[in-house]
């Protein structure tokens, strides 16, 4: 890659990604996949988006380039919080949908190992389905698993990389 081990997989130049592509070993594409919800009085709705997007950052620069790391899909499935202001839900089948259509187009540039990484408990089923998705239609290799703030960020890792 031009750029010295960037981690973003959206601010490498399509000519970037073409290069990342043909790389061996290929980096893995992680897809962080969350939510917008309540987390108590004293955090943020972005709790678990924040946690998400920190943990990959952290691994993604320890990485070295062997993973690169895309934009946050930052709503999931919370119907349950809607009582809680602020909470966004998207219904089951547009989140497969989505999640399905991100590593499908991901997997259609050549990239072969792809990590959908959830970090919101209702998305568990939806990233494994879409996970399931992408392999069907495109043959790569696409796992996905759900972590939070009580994982050690090492043990992520192993699991990456």
């Amino acid at each position: 890659m031009t750029k010295s081990h960037e981690w973003r997989y959206d601010r490498l130049t399509w000519p970037e990604v073409n290069e990342a592509v043909s790389r061996q070993p290929q980096p893995v594409i992680a897809i962080p996949f969350g939510a917008v919800e309540d987390h108590g009085l004293h955090l943020p709705i972005s709790t678990d988006n924040d946690i998400l997007n920190a943990l990959l950052e952290e691994i993604a620069r320890r990485s070295e380039g062997d993973l690169l790391v895309t934009p946050t899909i930052p709503f999931g499935l919370d119907e349950h919080h809607m009582d809680f202001p602020g909470a966004i839900t998207v219904d089951m089948e547009t989140c497969l949908a989505y999640v399905s259509q991100a590593a499908i187009s991901i997997a259609r540039h050549g990239f072969t190992h792809i990590f959908i990484v959830n970090g919101h408990g209702s998305n568990h089923s939806i990233a494994d389905l879409a996970a399931r998705r992408c392999v069907l239609a495109t043959g790569v290799v696409c796992a996905a698993t759900t972590v939070n703030a009580a994982v050690d960020p090492s043990l992520i890792s192993d699991l990456i990389l």
